[in-house]
């Protein structure tokens, strides 16, 4: 079971060298931007900036990344020329605003999910993408950076499990009603 041994064991390693993609964080609503730039980070990307009008989100987040200065405003992150991308996981119905935003600066968005919370929201993003030609891209986690989910696309490429039939993703994953926001309802 070497094979075993090894996937279990392979670790991402970074695609482009420190220093060749910068990026910011704005809006840290929903704990998921601790992944999203952790693995940015991983693949080789500097987190520069971060900014967010809850004090104490901030504060948490610069512990988790203490090498990123806090922006007095959304505006700076976005006037940096040295930035390439913006990551978010501001409240949902907000997403798409500060994706708008970030494309019109000539910069690339990467936000949690949920991206849109209105058809209409999809509609306007996509006009800005044709007229920019900036990247509007969604993180869906439990996909991507969940260890279980990860371990079983290396068995698929190993060739240990066979065809797969069907992938299903449900969440919440708990409702935990006392933990949630107001904006999760709407």
């Amino acid at each position: 079971m070497d094979w075993f041994s090894n996937l279990v064991q392979e670790k991402p390693k970074p695609v482009c060298d420190k220093g060749d993609f910068i990026f910011a964080a704005i809006g840290l609503e929903h704990g998921h931007i601790n992944n999203m730039c952790s693995k940015l980070i991983e693949a080789g990307g500097v987190l520069k900036w971060v900014y967010d009008n809850d004090l104490k989100k901030l504060d948490a987040f610069i512990k988790k990344f203490p090498t990123c200065s806090i922006a007095k405003s959304q505006q700076e992150i976005m006037q940096d020329s040295e930035v390439h991308m913006v990551v978010s996981a501001a409240v949902p119905s907000e997403r798409y605003k500060i994706g708008i935003k970030t494309m019109e600066h000539e910069k690339d968005f990467f936000t949690a999910e949920t991206p849109f919370t209105q058809l209409s929201q999809l509609e306007q993003v996509n006009q800005v993408i044709k007229q920019t030609k900036r990247k509007y891209a969604v993180n869906y986690s439990e996909r991507v950076s969940d260890e279980s989910a990860i371990f079983a696309g290396r068995l698929l490429e190993c060739g240990a499990i066979g065809r797969v039939v069907q992938v299903l993703g449900m969440g919440p994953h708990r409702l935990n009603l006392p933990s949630r926001p107001d904006w999760f309802f709407y």
